[in-house]
């Protein structure tokens, strides 16, 4: 008999919907697809604390690229999803839902087997030592283009922090060593990924219709740049091999071997995957920084100390770079009084959990001091996932915020332009701010 996810046994099943047995799945708003998808995407945080309101912890959306989509907000079922995967559930598929370019056999979008070689492959290039011994030439590219960032006039503080890690994401973990094709691989995964501003819906792609062909060859005319060069890198790497532990030459060294194609379809999803949220979250990172100097001073002056730790907890918690984690269920799962069925595209929202008052008093509130001392919150948090699918780019995030962060801060003056932090608004599977940050810097 399959165990259910969650490890209370005492919660009920859901009753009949009707004298023919019918079985009644979570409610959720009536709005059609289009209109909650729109909603969702514009404020995810509102969107779905008035769901929860009206509808409790557990409830449905229906998304123009998921129908349904059941949201779990329940502690203990949400405790239970970060750990049910891959025996109970699978992240890659419905992340695949989300994102339909996401390679199956990628550490993002790959499930059982495929997702642990492709993980294994890339493991030792991403490890906390590896990764810990190119913070010196983090500290050089961070110096490098905050030094060119404008001064006294507004710009995108997302975009700019953006590329500055598509560069070390290229030189440093990727390795490309040949300096054009690092210049051009840059440039070409900047082009690749930037959109003018936020769609309120999801790119579409295979499976989604006439909408979704048409979505996936504008991905694949802006791929094209990035795998020409990626494709150059390989190449460079297998003619000039090197003892230098990074992902390249994980990957042409892989055993069993993979071929070009192979590699480059591995490493565009990884491009996605790994670099996109660490930027979001430096870029948070540096707002909060930037309208508390005091607190500033303090992180900069210790970026790897407790209190510097509690002030990236506090902000992750409060502008976490994904916006949860999703898993399609191998078996079905209780959550609350609902039992969610087999197949169930299910979200574990980060914006609720994260300010759920029962695990975090005054939830809305920056309190650095929750993280302080032998009490910290005990309930879910997990603004790099969790489980099996813990992000493998964690030691990545963590090395650029302690370096680039304080880099940034003691070279410029950020003056973010909005009184207050920007709103959070969905794009794909990551919580960006609404404006990208407009901010000014000075000296």
């Amino acid at each position: 008999m399959n165990a259910p996810l969650s490890t209370h046994a005492s919660v009920p099943r859901p009753g009949p919907a009707d004298q023919g047995g019918t079985a009644t799945l979570p409610p959720g708003p009536k709005a059609g697809p289009l209109s909650q998808t729109v909603a969702f995407h514009r404020d995810p945080l509102g969107y779905l604390a008035h769901q929860r309101e009206e509808f409790g912890d557990v409830f449905t959306l229906r998304l123009l690229t998921m129908r349904p989509l059941f949201v779990v907000a329940e502690p203990a079922a949400v405790e239970a999803l970060l750990d049910s995967d891959p025996t109970r559930a699978h992240a890659g598929a419905a992340r695949r839902g989300i994102l339909p370019f996401a390679s199956p056999r990628s550490v993002f979008g790959g499930d059982g087997e495929a997702h642990r070689s492709a993980r294994e492959r890339i493991a030792a290039a991403m490890s906390e030592q590896v990764i810990d011994r190119r913070r010196s030439e983090m500290v050089e590219i961070a110096h490098r283009h905050a030094s060119q960032w404008p001064r006294g006039r507004p710009f995108r503080l997302l975009s700019r922090v953006r590329t500055l890690c598509d560069e070390i994401f290229v030189r440093l973990v990727l390795g490309v060593r040949d300096e054009k094709i690092a210049v051009s691989l840059t440039e070409a995964i900047g082009r690749m990924l930037r959109t003018p501003g936020n769609p309120p819906v999801s790119l579409p792609g295979k499976g989604d219709g006439l909408a979704g062909e048409l979505g996936q060859k504008l991905f694949e005319q802006r791929q094209t740049a990035v795998v020409r060069e990626l494709w150059r890198a390989i190449e460079d790497r297998r003619a000039d091999p090197s003892d230098e532990i990074d992902v390249l030459g994980c990957m042409v060294d892989a055993s069993p071997a993979l071929g070009n194609e192979e590699i480059v379809d591995e490493l565009m999803s990884l491009l996605m995957a790994a670099q996109e949220p660490p930027s979001i979250a430096l870029t948070w990172l540096l707002d909060r920084l930037a309208r508390e100097p005091q607190l500033a001073q303090r992180f900069c002056a210790e970026p790897q100390g407790e209190m510097a730790d509690a002030v990236v907890r506090e902000t992750l918690r409060l502008r976490p770079p994904a916006s949860g984690i999703l898993r399609r269920l191998r078996r079905p799962m209780e959550a609350g009084q609902w039992l969610l069925p087999l197949g169930a595209t299910v979200l574990a929202p980060s914006t609720l959990v994260h300010r759920d008052p029962r695990t975090f008093p005054d939830p809305d509130s920056f309190q650095v001091g929750r993280w302080l001392g032998d009490e910290a919150p005990s309930g879910p948090y997990f603004p790099f996932g969790g489980g099996a699918r813990r992000c493998v780019g964690e030691p990545l995030a963590h090395a650029e915020i302690e370096t680039v962060v304080p880099t940034i801060l003691e070279l410029r003056n950020l003056d973010p332009i909005s009184p207050r932090p920007e709103q959070m608004v969905q794009r794909a599977t990551v919580l960006v701010p609404k404006r990208s940050l407009l901010t000014r810097a000075g000296l």
